[in-house]
């Protein structure tokens, strides 16, 4: 149990300090889940080779459990907010039985409960913590050289125990089975041609719709997919705690412990800087350090292209005041015009009917692809406001049908599966290439995103759909391509003011922005109205 303690604690902490509102609950809940753990394996159960995912469940379970009794106070805001929206049953549960009910009703974590543990253990150190396969085969007691190939196993068994657990599921039907096998062939050969009886299936039966998005999800975004469904709870904040971590501890022979290139953001004591009030507090956000990389950006005064050259600032959006967590931060769009063209990503194709028409060059002159959709995007959370342009800024403002609301997806082959977002008034493109990163300053992790000529190469600009598939209510995510060294990976596009129950925004030009989908905000999820 001591050498567990030893190579778990950390990680376990940073989960923990997402349910708490201070740190020493936060310990109180890390030695409460260890405690839970060993009475279980002294029991005959608990975990033998996966102990990192079955620990964080504990935490959560415990979080869950404290809910409902006088330690209830301990806990934050955020996280009881969250228990509090979990889907009802038609009978009265307590929280740990609504927590329990989801874990169940997850094909995710069935899936991935009824792999041998090692699979559970080098999936979850080598695609979520992303460690190194030296310190992977020194948990799982096997060599560096073995670890890519159990992972590989592992991946392709994950695959085949959700279509066993998709099977297996009351919902689906006699005819959902037998397109079982193509559903695992259309993830495994995605960018072939689909097959023309799975595509009808498909769009009568959500059931499988859904089943084949989370397919995709493991196969192409396996270290994002899989916290989210196994955590439920926090996962974004986890792994940008745990990325931070590990960015700090690379950095710390280059830096002195508790900076960020000299410049402090807590007077010197630490990495995290505890602002009033704020979910910092408990470990909601991960601080300003993403990565290595990220660390000697965000200290940069001005943002730089990918070629080392200075960019130039473009004009600012409107100021925005966050009412709960001051100061007032000015956040100013300063997309680049030229970024070299990046290595390609998967996606998600965006939602709509393809029009098969040829996309109307840009007033640069670009020709991008083909326009697979034209519309409106409607936030979700206020559904009265519409994204649209102004200036060099994207905000929304009260849906009122004119052509700066329209918006049009561009899809070409060269960018696989994403797609730019193009203004139909403006004929520009939104851009988030080389735009400023913000942290702990505004209480929020964000990235700027502005509107700019639109590039062929797409670096920056372009973004997939991801149906919100939790509540069924048609909304999407509108998600920034995901890569190694990329400061905007698995951010949306969503409101400054994300926050559930917060004061109204400005009723004119509130600001949009890329940053986490936190806690399943509302206000990060857009109606896409067109055709």
């Amino acid at each position: 149990m001591e050498e567990l303690y030893r190579r778990h604690r950390s990680a376990v902490l940073s989960y923990a300090r997402t349910c708490c509102r201070d740190p020493h609950t936060a310990e109180d809940l890390v030695s409460e889940a260890f405690a839970r753990t060993l009475q279980a394996v002294r029991s005959g159960g608990g975990p033998e080779a996966a102990w990192r995912p079955y620990l964080l469940t504990v935490v959560r379970r415990v979080a869950a459990e404290w809910a409902g009794t006088a330690r209830r106070t301990e806990l934050s805001a955020d996280f009881e907010h969250w228990l509090g929206n979990l889907p009802d049953s038609p009978e009265a549960e307590s929280s740990e039985e609504r927590i329990l009910r989801l874990e169940e009703d997850s094909l995710v974590i069935r899936a991935f409960r009824s792999l041998p543990e090692r699979w559970q253990a080098v999936l979850w150190h080598t695609a979520v913590e992303e460690e190194p396969a030296s310190k992977v085969g020194d948990l799982l007691g096997m060599g560096a050289s073995g670890v890519g190939s159990l992972a590989s196993r592992a991946r392709e068994g994950l695959r085949e125990a959700y279509l066993a657990v998709h099977v297996e599921s009351a919902l689906v039907s006699e005819e959902c089975r037998r397109y079982s096998s193509l559903l695992g062939a259309a993830v495994r050969r995605s960018g072939r041609r689909p097959n023309k009886d799975l595509e009808r299936h498909l769009a009568q039966c959500p059931h499988c719709a859904h089943a084949l998005s989370e397919l995709t999800d493991l196969n192409e975004r396996l270290g994002s997919a899989l916290p989210t469904c196994v955590l439920l709870w926090g996962s974004s904040a986890y792994v940008a705690a745990r990325m931070a971590e590990a960015g700090a501890s690379a950095a710390g022979a280059a830096m002195a412990p508790g900076t960020l290139g000299g410049v402090s953001p807590n007077g010197g004591t630490g990495w995290w800087p505890p602002a009033a009030d704020s979910p910092l507090r408990s470990g909601a956000l991960a601080g300003g350090v993403v990565t290595t990389l990220a660390v000697a950006l965000l200290i940069l005064p001005m943002p730089f292209d990918d070629d080392g050259t200075e960019s130039s600032p473009s004009q600012a959006a409107p100021a925005v005041t966050d009412v709960e967590h001051p100061p007032p931060v000015t956040i100013t769009a300063t997309p680049s015009q030229q970024t070299p063209s990046g290595q390609a990503v998967p996606a998600v194709h965006a939602s709509g009917t393809a029009s098969g028409k040829p996309a109307k060059p840009s007033p640069t002159g670009v020709d991008l692809g083909t326009v697979t959709w034209s519309g409106t995007l409607r936030n979700r959370g206020i559904t009265t406001k519409c994204v649209e342009p102004a200036g060099t800024a994207i905000v929304q403002n009260t849906c009122d049908g004119s052509k700066d609301q329209v918006w049009q997806t561009v899809w070409s082959k060269n960018s696989k599966d994403y797609i730019w977002l193009r203004n139909a008034a403006t004929g520009e493109c939104i851009d988030y290439g080389a735009a400023t990163y913000h942290s702990a300053a505004i209480d929020k992790d964000v990235i700027e995103v502005g509107m700019c000529p639109c590039r062929t190469e797409g670096e920056g600009q372009r973004f997939s759909f991801a149906l919100w598939w939790v509540e069924n209510d048609g909304s999407y995510l509108v998600r920034a391509p995901r890569g190694d060294g990329k400061p905007w990976q698995e951010m949306v596009l969503g409101m400054l003011d994300w926050r559930e129950g917060a004061d109204p925004p400005p009723e004119t030009n509130a600001p949009l922005v890329l940053t986490y989908n936190y806690y399943n905000s509302t206000r990060l999820r857009y109606f896409v109205e067109g055709r």
